[in-house]
C-alpha cells in the first residue's frame, strides 16, 4: 500500500510540473475553445500558445498546436456518424514549432503535412522534436 501511495504522490507532482502537464492543459483549453470563443475547431486549424507564441514549457520549443487525424488510430476511428445530420470528427493535437506555424499559415496545412510525413512527425508528443521547416535566406 505504501508503494502505491508513493506512486500516486509522484504522479501528482508530475502533473504539477508544467514540463509534463502542458499537453493535458492544451487538451483542456481546446475542449473549451469553441464554447469560450463561440467558434469551432476542425482539420488543419492551428492555435498558438499565447500571443505572441511562446514555448509550452521550459523543456520544449514547441509553441502551438495543429489539429490533424491521428496516424496511430484506424481510419474507421477518425469519424463517428451519429445520425444523418451529425458527424463527429476525431482529431489529434499535434504540437508544432513557431516556424512550422508560419509555414502552415503561408502554404496551408497540406504542405505542412507533407513535411511531417517526410520527417516522420506524428501525433506522439516529443518535446525535443526538431522543426521540419528550415528557413533559407528568409524563405521557407
Amino acid at each position: 500500500i505504501l508503494e502505491a501511495k508513493e506512486k500516486i504522490l509522484k504522479m501528482k507532482s508530475d502533473f504539477e510540473d508544467e514540463c509534463w502537464y502542458w499537453p493535458i492543459r492544451q487538451m483542456k483549453f481546446l475542449a473549451r475553445f469553441p464554447h469560450k470563443f463561440d467558434s469551432w475547431l476542425g482539420w488543419g486549424h492551428s492555435i498558438p500558445h499565447n500571443d505572441p507564441a511562446e514555448p509550452f514549457a521550459s523543456n520544449t520549443k514547441l509553441s502551438g498546436i495543429i489539429l490533424l487525424p491521428s496516424v496511430h488510430t484506424p481510419k474507421t476511428f477518425h469519424q463517428l456518424k451519429v445520425n444523418k445530420d451529425i458527424t463527429i470528427q476525431f482529431l489529434s493535437l499535434v504540437p508544432i514549432h513557431q516556424d512550422e506555424m508560419q509555414f502552415k499559415l503561408h502554404h496551408g496545412p497540406n504542405r505542412l503535412l507533407e513535411r511531417f510525413q517526410r520527417n516522420d512527425v506524428t501525433d506522439l508528443i516529443d518535446p525535443k522534436r526538431k522543426s521540419c521547416v528550415r528557413k533559407r535566406f528568409g524563405l521557407f
